[in-house]
């Protein structure tokens, strides 16, 4: 079987379960999808710099323990 052979079979589906089984160049790509963010509900230069982020959808809350 030569490189193109292989190339053109198809990936048989995985499951979660077999994933580490498998080495990662018999594994299907992954897709990714992201929405362009939209220019709307702006913070003020100072507060985006402070929260790191100018889009207030964007700022979520932390939800974990702080290292004290």
């Amino acid at each position: 079987m030569d490189d193109n052979t292989v190339r053109s079979m198809p990936t048989p589906p995985i499951s979660s379960i077999d994933m580490g089984q498998r080495p990662l160049d018999q594994l299907p790509l992954g897709m990714a999808y992201v929405p362009m963010q939209k220019w709307e509900k702006l913070y003020e230069s100072e507060l985006g710099l402070n929260r790191g982020t100018i889009f207030s959808q964007l700022d979520l809350p932390w939800i974990g323990e702080e290292v004290k």
